[in-house]
């Protein structure tokens, strides 16, 4: 997969090119289905797949508020989760007032047409382009007859009797609904940062955590609460509890990321890259009356993450055994 950082650095042989076009915000299961579609579609007309995509969100350039602003994924983790797909190129338009103030037709014959003789274009039911977003989905079809391209409108997905949405996994996510979350998704949340110097206090108490500075200040983070997490630092997988909170117990104020690695001693860690998986949670943050109180609740925790990584881990075995069955 090639990644292409603005229109101008697009290669020559993408023109041509089955394309589909969207935030992509969180990659989950129906943006997969689109994708899927592109990359067939492409090889059925031996032409380049390619998704168009937005940096920064259009919402922070108009300078919209609000919890919707915070991103369920960053660019460089777009590249990471399209890396493993047959997709052969994403193209990152970048969001200025130029771009924004683009009436949709000039969208279409300045971008698509004159710049990407697009052969076909492949969008979600929900998909709005132009100023204001006044293009709607179908509009393309009728673009596409004038221009002399393709369009075709994908349905939505539903899961568990409900439309898979952006929108809604960062609505469970902000009610800490992780393992909800990660169904809409079809993988665990995950988030990216470098562990810096903290205060030292769960080192004192017998659980040492690594604080995480999350890599970019506009992604989603959780609702605030204890989770079981799976994290890779430097390739080596361990399993954690994390703490999303302001730490009531010492009436701190500033909020914290912080994970005690599972069975992984107490490693110099600052200033490597962490990622966290967000699996459970396991409850909210609690103000407890003494130090004393913290850690008898906090060994419970603990006692309840292994109980759930021992049925993790179970599943794990037997979804493995039925897949040898079948092969």
């Amino acid at each position: 997969m090639v990644v292409f950082n603005g229109i101008h650095t697009l290669a020559d042989k993408f023109k041509g090119a089955v394309v589909t076009l969207g935030v992509y915000d969180g990659l989950h299961r129906a943006h997969m289905n689109i994708i899927q579609r592109v990359i067939a579609s492409a090889a059925e007309c031996n032409a380049r797949s390619l998704l168009i995509t937005f940096t920064p969100h259009p919402r922070h350039v108009l300078g919209l508020n609000g919890a919707d602003l915070h991103l369920l994924t960053t660019a460089s983790e777009k590249i990471s989760i399209l890396q493993d797909l047959a997709l052969d190129g994403i193209l990152f338009l970048t969001v200025d007032q130029k771009l924004l103030n683009m009436d949709d037709r000039t969208f279409v014959k300045e971008v698509l047409v004159d710049k990407l003789n697009v052969s076909k274009v492949i969008v979600g039911y929900d998909y709005h382009f132009g100023k204001d977003r006044r293009g709607k989905a179908d509009r393309l079809v009728d673009y596409g007859e004038q221009f002399g391209f393709e369009a075709e409108i994908v349905p939505p997905i539903y899961f568990e009797n409900e439309p898979v949405r952006s929108s809604r996994i960062r609505a469970l996510l902000a009610q800490g609904a992780v393992a909800r979350s990660a169904r809409f998704l079809n993988r665990y949340y995950s988030l990216t940062g470098k562990v810096v110097h903290g205060s030292g206090r769960g080192r004192d108490l017998g659980f040492p955590t690594a604080n995480l500075e999350v890599d970019s200040p506009e992604k989603m983070i959780p609702a605030d609460g204890i989770y079981l997490t799976r994290c890779n630092i430097g390739g080596a997988e361990y399993f954690g509890m994390c703490n999303i909170g302001i730490r009531k117990t010492f009436n701190e104020t500033v909020r914290v990321l912080e994970v005690h690695l599972l069975d992984a001693g107490d490693p110099e860690l600052y200033g490597f890259e962490l990622q966290i998986r967000f699996l459970e949670r396991l409850r909210d943050e609690i103000k407890f009356d003494s130090a004393e109180e913290l850690v008898r609740q906090m060994q419970e925790d603990k006692n309840n993450c292994r109980l759930r990584i021992k049925k993790i881990k179970s599943e794990m075995e037997d979804r493995r055994n039925v897949t040898n069955e079948r092969n």
